[in-house]
């Protein structure tokens, strides 16, 4: 009798088991469309607005540079935006490249990335 009871029990722990690692995915896929997801605009660089010490993991330091600009998005919406390159992508831009940066709601610029014209859509107005 006993053994039925550890087999009803290993059952049961199992299914919890999977269940919190389920849970766990959704909550981690959640929190990353919460933090890092957001609206894609597209802006032309102009003249970098400054400079700043950035520092690298191998304890050297950097100029990291600060750009803002309008950009716009596929339905043609507009909205100021400013941003900082950071360690991984220190830039510098050169004036007239055009970025794609991700700007989310709660915590602005979440991601920016140089982009080709190709890979503009075709509503989006440029300055």
């Amino acid at each position: 009798m006993d053994t039925k009871k550890s087999s009803v029990w290993e059952q049961y722990i199992g299914g919890i088991l999977v269940g919190l690692l389920i849970v766990m995915v959704l909550a981690n896929i959640g929190w990353f469309a919460y933090r890092y997801g957001g609206k894609h605009y597209y802006m032309r660089i102009g003249a970098s607005d400054g400079t700043f010490p950035i520092a690298i993991p191998v304890g050297l330091t950097e100029s990291g540079y600060m750009y803002h600009g309008i950009a716009s998005d596929a339905t043609g919406q507009r909205i100021h935006v400013h941003f900082q390159t950071n360690a991984d992508r220190p830039g510098p831009y050169h004036a007239g490249q055009i970025v794609r940066v991700t700007v989310n709601r709660h915590y602005g610029v979440t991601n920016f990335k140089p982009v080709t014209t190709q890979q503009v859509p075709n509503n989006v107005h440029l300055k």
